[in-house]
């Protein structure tokens, strides 16, 4: 075959269930200049065998076998042996648009640019119904005056943390990894953000497509992320990598306490769904080897004010407070599951409370809310079952200019 433009690189291990819809996908681009590089991990299941029917089907796909080394380790080894002028990555238990390699590359030429991102359709495998909603993969985050241009990290200081770092919805151009020996994090999950940082700062190009090109399929039975395992505490490790590559920029300042606000976030998240007897070694491991507990000092007076409550329950991890860590949990998850009860009817109000803004639904068969004297006052007037998922949310939102 003449040299692919783009080569495409597909970590492959145990997805016998989802890897034909995925290379279906794939082969069916409307841009035919590429080749397909499947980097079996080591797989004990029929997808080796899958892999070869398709190879016999097209000659644009190459296979490579290894031992299990996790994603990380296979897609450095398909970027290895890469021929194309650019590289796009799509994991083997999803799948894309027919259009995705040929949009992302026009989109390319149009602005000269390094890097091409698209908006991503959330799948969920448990229901099978999509979901759009969260801004991180629909681009929402970037508004109208990112289309049709390039741009630079520099651009999107204000939401920058927001940027989808995911290795997947993208174009990169193999120039650019070379040059800065990009490369995933071996070993490790949560690999994307220390590999899109390592390029994204050093680039002056970046261009956006509003258009759904990837399905991304979440809440997959035995995936590492649902397993919620030892692997989680990888977060802390791969934290540090993101922020040394932060603090080597010029604008490091403008950039560090937004990181260090989502960094929290995220050690909290991750500490919430992990299974219950790695929650120790977590924060024994947060405390030892993070970098954020230097930040948490030098930006206490700012990160007090502004997200008070993930701060106090950072601080009690690190001081190994766990069991009160948890009780101050269940309270606040307490008051999120009547907070999303009251919300999902019409007719609400909002009150600020302190530091807190409260959006309240007219109730009143069922509660009376009030508050007096620094209290808030809830009595239930009647019974109802409550039957609710709830769904992690920041306590305290607040306007930059309190």
């Amino acid at each position: 075959m003449n040299t692919p433009i783009i080569s495409v690189i597909v970590p492959v291990y145990n997805v016998q269930d989802y890897l034909v819809q995925c290379l279906d996908s794939i082969l069916s681009q409307t841009f035919p200049y590429f080749e397909l590089i499947c980097v079996n991990d080591g797989s004990t299941d029929k997808s080796r065998d899958i892999l070869e029917k398709y190879k016999k089907r097209d000659y644009r796909i190459k296979i490579i076998d290894k031992e299990n080394g996790g994603l990380s380790s296979a897609r450095n080894a398909g970027m290895k042996i890469a021929k194309g002028e650019f590289l796009s990555f799509i994991d083997s238990d999803d799948w894309v648009d027919k259009t995705m390699l040929e949009k992302l590359y026009k989109n390319i030429q149009d602005t000269n640019s390094d890097i091409a991102i698209c908006a991503v359709h959330q799948f969920d495998e448990t229901n099978q119904q999509i979901d759009d909603s969260n801004p991180y993969y629909t681009l929402g985050f970037f508004d109208s005056t990112f289309d049709g241009r390039s741009f630079s990290y520099k651009d999107t200081k204000p939401f920058i943390m927001d940027v989808c770092v995911m290795a997947w919805n993208k174009l990169y151009r193999k120039s650019l990894t070379d040059k800065y020996n990009a490369h995933f994090p071996d070993g490790f999950i949560f690999e994307d953000g220390p590999f899109f940082f390592s390029i994204f700062f050093k680039t002056q190009r970046v261009c956006i497509v509003r258009d759904f090109l990837y399905y991304y399929r979440i809440n997959r039975k035995n995936s590492i992320i649902q397993k919620a395992g030892k692997k989680f505490l990888d977060v802390i490790d791969v934290s540090e990598m993101m922020f040394n590559e932060i603090r080597n920029i010029e604008d490091f300042e403008d950039i560090r306490y937004t990181f260090f606000r989502k960094k929290v976030e995220d050690f909290i998240y991750r500490f919430e769904h992990l299974n219950s007897k790695y929650k120790k070694a977590f924060a024994d491991k947060l405390k030892k080897e993070s970098s954020l507990i230097i930040e948490s000092d030098v930006l206490s007076d700012k990160v007090r004010g502004k997200f008070r409550y993930n701060y106090f329950l950072f601080k009690n991890l690190i001081t190994g407070n766990i069991n009160f860590y948890e009780r101050q949990k269940f309270k606040i998850k307490s008051m999120y599951k009547l907070m999303e009860i009251l919300y999902k009817e019409e007719n609400v109000y909002f009150f600020k409370y302190k530091k807190h803004i409260f959006c309240i639904k007219k109730h009143p068969e069922i509660f009376d809310i009030y508050y007096n004297n620094d209290k808030i006052y809830v009595r239930i007037l009647k019974k109802i079952k409550f039957d609710f998922t709830f769904k992690y949310s920041e306590l305290e939102k607040f306007n930059e200019d309190d």
